[in-house]
């Protein structure tokens, strides 16, 4: 339950404001096929997340050489957004630091299956979750991994003293928490935050490597992209779902 944090604009007003800017029409026609997919999905989402994520799905997809099944969480519906994609490729790459020290910032992975890792969310409460400021870590220690799906682009952006340069000054923060060797795991959903976009398509947030995926009409398929060709993927604050999302890879240097 978020408290006093991020809040997404109420649905009725995110609805009227899409139909002046598009007409009513096409925006009744994108809350049909919304309401079809989430009903199309339903039934696969009962039978709650699978142990392991990745595999040889004949619906998966693909990413970096490596395929994964798609997720179909009932928590925020998650075959309607990028959580299809992003889940299941972090939890595969905390799965491999399985024994190492790793942090999550932000309450993701454990609305799908149980985590034993550390979890600090600046809002959610929850059993386990450590209610602090992502620029407040410092004595948490040093991490071998620390992991962040789709957060950073909300610090500074949707609080209520609003500060463009936050999100970059929470990646060099997070940088700064990781061992030697240490890896940083950033998904960021493309067209949400234009700032944070631009630093990181800048060079001004500095990674080792990017990955992208880009969905593929409006139901649940992605393909992997070039990072270069994601950037113009647009939003969709109606259903807020992006249709884009980039995977940042910041690694500090051993010794």
């Amino acid at each position: 339950m978020l408290q006093d944090g991020y809040t997404p604009q109420p649905f009725g007003s995110r609805t009227i404001s899409a139909a002046r800017v598009r007409g009513a029409r096409p925006v009744a026609g994108d809350l049909a096929r919304w309401a079809g997919r989430a009903l199309a999905g339903a039934p696969r989402s009962l039978a709650g997340a699978p142990r392991s994520l990745a595999g040889d799905a004949g619906d998966g997809f693909e990413l970096g050489g490596q395929r994964y099944r798609y997720l179909y969480g009932r928590y925020k519906r998650t075959w309607l957004t990028e959580r299809a994609v992003e889940v299941p490729v972090v939890q595969a790459i905390v799965d491999r630091h399985a024994g190492r020290r790793i942090l999550e910032v932000g309450h993701v992975l454990g609305h799908y299956r149980a985590q034993s890792h550390v979890v600090v969310d600046k809002y959610e409460r929850a059993p386990g979750v450590l209610n602090r400021d992502v620029l407040e870590l410092s004595d948490l220690g040093r991490f071998d991994l620390i992991v962040a799906i789709s957060t950073l682009e909300h610090v500074g952006y949707d609080e209520p003293a609003r500060d463009p340069r936050k999100a970059q000054r929470a990646v060099a923060a997070l940088r700064s928490a990781l061992a030697p060797g240490g890896t940083l795991v950033l998904t960021v959903p493309v067209g949400y935050n234009p700032a944070f976009d631009g630093a990181l398509r800048s060079g001004a947030i500095a990674t080792t490597a990017g990955r992208a995926l880009r969905r593929v009409g409006g139901a649940t398929r992605w393909r992997e992209v070039e990072v270069a060709d994601v950037w113009s993927a647009p939003y969709d604050f109606l259903l807020y779902s992006a249709r884009g999302v980039v995977f940042a890879f910041i690694e500090r240097e051993r010794g």
